[in-house]
């Protein structure tokens, strides 16, 4: 097998120091960091965990996310990182439907599973950078009397002296933002060569070469920032650095790259737009002549706003495109996007790409069909508990994502909406990322959804929620007038709705489905 050749980051080494996880006022060199994830391998083998289980990960973003998840990758089992912002009743899905029969849980989330009597619970104490970040009291920080502490288990375990297995990854469960989630769990790597060509591919892809400098600000139970960690602990060499962040701050995020000399980044739009909103003043105070690579995805990126980043941080911004079941497919560096605007770039290699029609054939070049794709590095993967609908998804060998897209004469991939977004009105296929774009655009909006709502006369009809900037004096008759002005009049939204803050992940995501759901209440049919 060939290596796969990507752009490297020119990242530089700051030399001098030892490599190091850091978080806050803590700080763990890469020696002390894998003498524990050893003691965690010992002590998960000791609570029965085998390979192919699961364990629950119910923890913000820390030190002990990464030694839980090193240890259970070397043990090849799962791990299962949970979404701490959720609803007791979800993460109870999460066990159920994972199978876990442990978990590892920060103190101040015992709510989350207190009715989970059958799991075995490691509680790791809450720290104080988290606990300053969300405002914690201390007593909601402390291990619960009589549990297993984290720091006590990992001291009573020697090191694990067998050699690690194969690892699966971790069993990530799709957002959810469009119906339940579902974990997708793929299969060991077939070999150690072949393991060792995705971690260059997705080292190359993501700008991480030896020593890189870097900060983890995104939830690590997200796919992006827990696949960007697990690369860069590869990446870290002699004097690299990890900072993890308790959550992201705009304001601090340029004191750290500045106090850490970070090197690569990985942003999803939505913190591109809060470090846009920073005063002129606050933006120009750091040094951020470190930055070499920074790199996006999760959700779609204005134009503007990433023309913006580019003027401010340089030609460094790149972006890539896949899905979870997909991984990596497609990579933009700046000039490409510049030259093509919106573009998502052109597949990696071992990556394919079709757009597929209605009917299942391949698409003309620049006409929109589902994106189909398949990186052949990864191992295949299914849904826990669902393969049948891992089988829906199979197009002659390649994964349908669900997303509509077109590739133009020169092969550049181009996004145009979730499937699951389209609506459908008086028969018309309707896209509502084109209609969320020129809002964007609009002066004085801050952000935007649009979504389908059902209509007694075509079907369905669009809702757009809108939230405005700060001091703006935007009205319903302005947003209808400058959309028409600009779009067909079978796109112009029904209902136009001004929100305080749309209910949005962590990674930039709006739950359009919490939006949509009150007006399908009492109806037989969603579309």
């Amino acid at each position: 097998m060939n290596e796969p050749h990507l752009p490297q980051a020119p990242c530089r080494r700051t030399p001098g120091t030892a490599a190091s996880i850091v978080m806050g006022e803590r700080k763990i060199d890469l020696a002390a960091f894998e003498e524990r994830v050893s003691r965690a391998v010992s002590g998960f083998e000791a609570l029965g965990v085998r390979e192919d289980d699961a364990v629950l990960l119910l923890l913000r973003n820390d030190i002990a996310f990464l030694e839980a998840s090193a240890a259970l990758s070397r043990l090849g089992a799962y791990p299962v990182p949970a979404n701490w912002h959720g609803r007791a009743d979800e993460v109870e899905f999460l066990i159920r439907d994972s199978g876990a029969r442990t978990a590892v849980v920060h103190a101040d989330l015992a709510p989350l599973v207190a009715g989970a009597d059958r799991l075995r619970l490691l509680w790791v104490r809450t720290p104080s950078e988290v606990a300053a970040a969300y405002d914690l009291a201390d007593a909601q920080c402390g291990v619960p009397p009589g549990g297993t502490d984290w720091e006590s288990w990992l001291c009573a375990h020697a090191p694990a002296s067998a050699p690690a297995r194969p690892s699966r990854g971790a069993i990530v469960y799709t957002s959810g933002t469009t119906g339940i989630p579902k974990g997708v769990q793929r299969n060991p790597y077939p070999d150690a060569e072949r393991e060792r060509l995705m971690s260059v591919m997705m080292r190359g892809a993501f700008g991480l070469t030896q020593g890189c400098r870097t900060i983890v600000c995104g939830p690590l139970y997200h796919a992006m920032p827990n696949v960007h960690a697990r690369n860069a602990l590869a990446a870290l060499g002699p004097d690299g650095v990890i900072v993890i962040e308790p959550r992201f701050d705009a304001r601090r995020l340029l004191e750290l790259i500045e106090g850490h000399r970070i090197q690569q980044l990985i942003l999803p739009p939505v913190m591109f737009i809060r470090l846009l909103r920073l005063p002129e003043p606050a933006r120009r105070r750091h040094d951020l002549s470190s930055l070499r690579y920074v790199i996006h995805s999760a959700a779609p990126c204005p134009l503007d706003i990433k023309r913006k980043m580019i003027e401010w941080w340089g030609p460094i911004i790149h972006e890539f495109y896949g899905t979870t079941e997909t991984g990596l497919i497609t990579l933009a560096n700046a000039e490409e996007f510049l030259r093509k605007p919106g573009t998502l770039g052109r597949p990696v290699p071992q990556a394919k790409l079709k757009v597929i029609d209605e009917h299942g054939r391949e698409a003309p070049v620049a006409t929109p069909g589902e994106i189909c794709a398949i990186n052949r590095l990864y191992p295949d993967f299914t849904y826990r508990n669902l393969p049948g609908e891992r089988r829906k998804l199979d197009r002659a060998g390649l994964v349908a994502t669900g997303d509509i897209g077109y590739v133009d004469e020169d092969g550049y991939l181009f996004l145009c909406d979730r499937k699951t977004d389209m609506v459908i009105s008086g028969g018309v296929n309707i896209y509502p990322a084109e209609i969320e774009a020129h809002l964007h655009a609009m002066p004085g909006l801050r952000d935007n959804a649009v979504f389908g709502i059902p209509d007694e006369e075509y079907g369905e009809a669009l809702a757009a929620y809108v939230e405005t900037m700060p001091g703006a004096q935007v009205d319903e008759n302005e947003i209808r007038a400058y959309l028409a002005q600009r779009l067909a009049r079978f796109m112009l939204p029904k209902v136009i709705r001004f929100v305080a803050a749309l209910p949005r992940a962590d990674n930039g995501k709006i739950y359009k489905r919490r939006l949509a759901e009150p007006y399908w209440q009492g109806l037989d049919r969603r579309i």
